[in-house]
């Protein structure tokens, strides 16, 4: 009975010490995602246990806004953040050790922002902008960009029109107001925007950079180097639950209706634009490029001081 006792503690133990050790494996990471999308491959990973199977422990956190997502990175209080493109850089550019490490969503493959007037304004093209007030949900930003680049294109200049900054809900309210007489909205805004009658002036579209890097994953440089490890295993799974999203379009839906607080008829009917994992740098780079010539960044950082060594490329 004795010797029974005695094989049976041994074994408790054991058992306790492999769960101790298999808890000691786990790594946690705290991911700021974005509150609206492209975050749906994090949630597929959960469902799926991918993570765990990985040893990655995750606790998600809804972000508020690219800026928010880099600082969160550079105090610790995240390891992975969802931002986007031209935050991320203007960061880099001023020496903030941050870096992409996987993509999300690329510009321009389903149209979500665009130039839009009111369909009795009168204007036509963008040349009848002139000394007129555009609004845009932030003025250094991919959509500036493409706006100054369609100015030019047509022979104007900023100093042509006048841009206003507006909060993302308050540029259709602001054409449809006409506190301003063109903006460009942004995502359900720009989606509910042409429903309600606003018209596209086409130039601006023309100016947009279809493949480049919009919304993607980002970590602290300097924690990215020091758990790289865990880094390419969690790119890994993301890669895997975004090619899963991609043939299961009516799942992301679903996962968009259990967690966003967009309206759910919306959301059924929103073109799903597919969720992208590796970087065009070359094009990334390209728009850089405009970026610094207009001013909206101090500098034009090189690839790899934006872009994390183990990321994926196209």
């Amino acid at each position: 009975m004795t010797s029974l006792w005695i094989r049976m503690g041994v074994a408790a133990a054991v058992m306790l010490s492999t769960g101790a050790a298999a808890a000691e494996e786990m790594t946690k990471l705290r991911i700021n995602r974005s509150p609206v999308s492209t975050f749906q491959g994090l949630i597929i990973a959960q469902e799926k246990g991918w993570f765990k199977e990985n040893g990655i422990e995750v606790e998600l956190a809804i972000g508020t806004s690219p800026d928010a997502a880099i600082a969160e990175l550079v105090a610790g209080q995240s390891q992975i953040a969802m931002t986007g493109g031209v935050t991320l850089v203007a960061a880099v550019a001023t020496g903030v050790p941050v870096t992409a490490v996987i993509n999300g969503q690329d510009d321009g493959n389903v149209p979500t922002h665009g130039l839009l007037v009111k369909a009795d304004s009168g204007l036509q093209k963008i040349t009848d902008l002139k000394g007129k007030k555009i609004g845009l949900p932030g003025i250094a930003s991919p959509q500036g960009l493409y706006l100054l680049e369609a100015l030019e294109k047509a022979g104007m200049s900023r100093d042509d029109v006048e841009l206003v900054n507006l909060p993302f809900p308050g540029v259709t309210q602001a054409i449809e107001s006409g506190a301003v007489d063109a903006g460009i909205p942004i995502g359900l805004f720009f989606d509910f925007g042409k429903a309600a009658g606003l018209t596209e002036l086409p130039e601006y579209a023309e100016q947009v950079m279809v493949g480049v890097p919009a919304v993607f994953f980002a970590a602290n440089k300097n924690w990215a180097e020091e758990n790289a490890e865990v880094l390419t295993k969690f790119v890994a799974v993301m890669q895997k639950a975004h090619d899963w999203a991609n043939e299961n379009p009516d799942e992301v839906r679903r996962i968009d209706m259990e967690n966003t607080k967009l309206p759910p008829e919306y959301l059924k009917t929103r073109p799903y634009a597919g969720l992208q994992s590796a970087f065009n740098t070359e094009l990334w780079s390209k728009q850089v490029e405009g970026l610094s010539k207009h001013g909206f960044i101090s500098r034009a950082p090189a690839t790899d001081e934006y872009v994390w060594s183990g990321a994926p490329r196209k």
